[in-house]
């Protein structure tokens, strides 16, 4: 289907900050308006992008978060909604009375208990489960709550009247009713996986991109450090992208927002349909499968003594050394915009 002008003309506007952001980020340390050694050209985050999957490293990295990401958003998940689903229509007093404490507690700052998951789980990939599951369970709690109340009890008095009662009004009303606000949880719960990430992974991990971007930090690996990054915002947005992708597949019969609500002319949005929300569901469990694999063989590798590809490049080595060397030469060469390297 080809795209209209105002299609064209309305992406080129959404990307035109990121545009420009990464052009300021690639020429204000070749103009010498930060220093490029703790903030080195976007030209040098993908170099050394490249170099991190040349060595074969990167993907492994991107699996194993990818699979600890998946996992504490499921635990999330199988205890925030039947959570929410209790406290939201079978027990509505129980909810209101324990609304208070779930707030005060989604309150707490996560990095405060790092070292109570630790104390109970130990250094593991339960401990970095469990927190990021912490995390991500309010939102999920709470919009279950919320969607489970504000099912349309016109359906729910219909259906006890033909007979339904129990799990089959649970499974065919309740669920069905609370799922779009539900998933609106399960998206927002999801963003905050990666904001965790970092933080988990620093639990005796070995391996992952927030082990990459600490270990780069320690030897002072800068430009490998910023691809760390990048590839956690890479993370985050393709997780967030299969999520919305699978949203607009399962609840298709939603209208697009109203010209009255966004001020802007509504237009025809291309929905994915049931093969869009089968793929990006295949997709995630693929990467759920692929990533526990991952996890098993590192963890393995390393309880068994030997040395995993990701412990080669924790400390510098004359390779990285010269790579450090032609950074530093190829800055040097914007001499017009450096003062002639002295700008550094």
């Amino acid at each position: 289907m080809a795209r209209t002008p105002d299609a064209i003309t309305d992406r080129i506007l959404r990307w035109s900050g990121v545009a420009v952001f990464l052009l300021l980020w690639e020429t204000a340390p070749r103009a010498g308006w930060v220093d490029p050694y703790f903030a080195p050209p976007f030209s040098a985050v993908l170099g050394a992008f490249g170099r991190l999957a040349a060595e074969g490293t990167l993907a492994s990295h991107l699996l194993i978060s990818a699979w600890r990401g998946l996992s504490g958003l499921a635990v999330a998940v199988a205890v925030g909604v039947p959570a929410g689903f209790l406290l939201g229509r079978h027990s509505p007093r129980a909810g209101e009375a324990l609304e208070p404490l779930l707030r005060l507690l989604s309150q707490v700052n996560p990095f405060t208990l790092l070292p109570l998951f630790l104390l109970f789980f130990g250094i593991g990939e339960t401990a970095k489960i469990a927190v990021i599951g912490w995390v991500s369970l309010w939102p999920i709690l709470f919009y279950t709550v919320t969607g489970a109340r504000t099912v349309d009890p016109l359906l729910v008095k219909t259906a006890r009247s033909l007979g339904v009662n129990g799990g089959g009004l649970c499974r065919t009303v309740l669920l069905p009713g609370a799922l779009p606000t539900l998933f609106t949880g399960v998206r927002i719960g999801a963003g905050l996986v990666f904001f965790m990430l970092v933080a988990a992974e620093m639990l005796g991990a070995n391996a992952g991109v927030g082990w990459l971007v600490h270990n780069s930090a320690m030897n002072f690996q800068i430009p490998r450090l910023y691809a760390g990054a990048v590839a956690i915002v890479f993370l985050g947005y393709a997780l967030n992208r299969g999520l919305l992708t699978l949203e607009q597949a399962l609840f298709a019969w939603r209208e697009a927002p109203s010209e009255a609500v966004t001020g802007r002319a509504a237009r025809h949005v291309l929905r994915p349909g049931k093969g869009g929300a089968a793929l990006a569901a295949a997709l995630l469990i693929l990467l759920f499968v692929a990533g526990g694999w991952e996890v098993r063989r590192v963890n393995l590798a390393a309880v068994s003594g030997g040395h995993s590809h990701h412990g080669k490049h924790s400390l510098p080595t004359p390779e990285r050394i010269e790579e450090e060397k032609q950074l530093e030469q190829d800055l040097n060469g914007w001499e017009p915009f450096t003062d002639g390297g002295k700008g550094k």
